[in-house]
């Protein structure tokens, strides 16, 4: 019996995986277009955003057969319930990727997002994302750890990139009128920074018994 929930667990880490490893691309194509190396990829994240959406159906079906069949104890059962958070977040990661490619044709000067640091923003998160679905395959609480303290460099790059921006619209920057659009995908990407967190989060509810992680909270916006 063991020997059959253990092979459904590994199934369970492997989709997990796939789910972020989809969540990678999507941001990879992202920064290739906010980096000047063409916008080309952008009409592959609606399709990678619906196969994120097919991911987390697939391992919520998963959990719910392991939850009701296997009937999980102890640490299997945080294991499983967090992962069941765990691909929300993913999943609205994939959304955001989605409407961040929506906004970038939009911008008509190819170098401006690269100076703003949107390429620097996004490349962060990737971070995060990686890191914080590692975390969870290898049950490793302190790069989890890692990952929920990294939220602070996005949301200072954040910072940084809305004092840029607040900076052209005041200084009368020829580029003034890509603004908006710039505010709105660095403010995507600090969200996404905040559910990268809330997946290091889940982790930490999965395999650390101590709480300790309960005192440097995330609110996902």
């Amino acid at each position: 019996m063991r020997t059959r929930f253990d092979s459904e667990l590994e199934t369970l880490y492997v989709s997990m995986i796939k789910m972020g490893s989809l969540s990678e691309e999507a941001l990879s194509a992202l920064h290739d277009a906010l980096t000047g190396n063409g916008r080309s990829r952008l009409d592959s994240i609606a399709a990678i955003s619906h196969q994120i959406d097919e991911k987390e159906r697939e391992i919520e079906a998963l959990c719910l057969r392991l939850l009701l069949k296997r009937q999980p104890v102890a640490r299997d059962l945080r294991t499983i319930s967090s992962a069941m958070k765990m691909v929300v977040d993913i999943e609205r990661i994939g959304d955001n990727a989605g409407d961040i490619s929506e906004i970038i044709p939009f911008i008509s000067n190819d170098e401006l997002p690269a100076r703003i640091g949107l390429d620097r923003m996004c490349g962060e998160v990737t971070d995060m994302v990686v890191g914080a679905i590692d975390a969870f395959v290898h049950s490793d609480t302190e790069k989890a750890q890692a990952v929920l303290s990294s939220d602070d460099i996005v949301d200072n790059s954040f910072v940084n990139a809305k004092e840029m921006i607040t900076t052209m619209i005041r200084e009368g920057d020829k580029d003034a009128a890509e603004a908006p659009d710039l505010l709105m995908i660095a403010k995507y990407f600090e969200r996404m920074g905040d559910h990268a967190a809330s997946l290091a989060r889940w982790v930490l509810n999965a395999f650390d018994a101590s709480g300790d992680w309960l005192n440097n909270p995330v609110q996902v916006k």
